[in-house]
């Protein structure tokens, strides 16, 4: 017919749109107000709930929100679980938590080689010392002569020297480091209390949303081998 125009189907559109690579070059501090923002809601957000808010949150525009959500979901700084038919993102700082303990473990390990390390030292410079007193109250009395003395002592500085050399490799056990990393331990310990019960609620509220069955499942996956078959709980520490 003329006049006619034949229309083509539009090319199907993924359904998980946001689940792309992100298109926005997202600003650090913008991601960082999100995340502030996410974590302190302690509950689980919809991608509805999050257009509406981050805007004012983190100053960008709400066609942004999708590649923001998604650049801090490659980077695991958030939670992203498909549940009954959309998916909801949400996190903790449980996590992070357990990041500094591992490595304020490892500083200790190394503190504590680095104590082992000087201990030794201390012992050698010691024996070093008595062993010269030693050799002059024998030189006093007929003994060896000041030159062979002389030697022995060369060789144990430079025993000494290779030591301290060894101990210079353990410069990263500072104390005053250790100091600021059992401090951030207390403060997240005392954190870890208020966001157990925020996990608790969101265990909660997953029980109501997808039942105990794939309650039990998240915590197979999320808990591992810490998890208690039996009762489908973390084990008792």
């Amino acid at each position: 017919m003329a006049g006619h125009r034949r229309t083509y189907p539009s090319p199907p559109q993924p359904a998980n749109r946001h689940l792309q690579a992100p298109k926005t070059n997202c600003n650090p501090v913008k991601l960082a107000s999100i995340l502030t923002y996410i974590q302190a809601s302690r509950v689980a957000h919809n991608i509805k709930d999050l257009e509406k808010h981050l805007p004012s949150v983190a100053s960008i525009n709400g066609m942004q929100v999708k590649d923001y959500i998604q650049a801090l979901s490659d980077d695991s700084k958030i939670r992203v679980e498909k549940i009954g038919s959309g998916n909801w993102y949400w996190s903790f700082p449980s996590e992070e938590k357990q990041q500094v303990e591992k490595i304020l473990a490892e500083a200790q390990a190394t503190h504590a080689r680095a104590e082992a390390v000087l201990a030794d030292l201390q012992a050698k410079v010691l024996a070093a010392h008595e062993q010269q007193q030693a050799d002059a109250e024998e030189e006093d009395e007929g003994g060896e002569s000041r030159e062979a003395l002389t030697e022995s002592k060369g060789k144990l500085m430079s025993g000494l020297g290779g030591l301290r050399k060894e101990l210079s490799g353990y410069g990263d056990a500072d104390l005053t480091v250790l100091e600021v990393k059992r401090k951030e331990i207390g403060k997240f310990k005392q954190e870890t209390e208020t966001y157990t019960d925020s996990i608790l609620n969101m265990e909660a509220w997953m029980v109501d949303v997808g039942g105990d069955e794939f309650m039990c499942g998240k915590r197979r996956e999320l808990y591992g081998d810490q998890l208690d078959e039996e009762s489908c709980m973390l084990k008792e520490v």
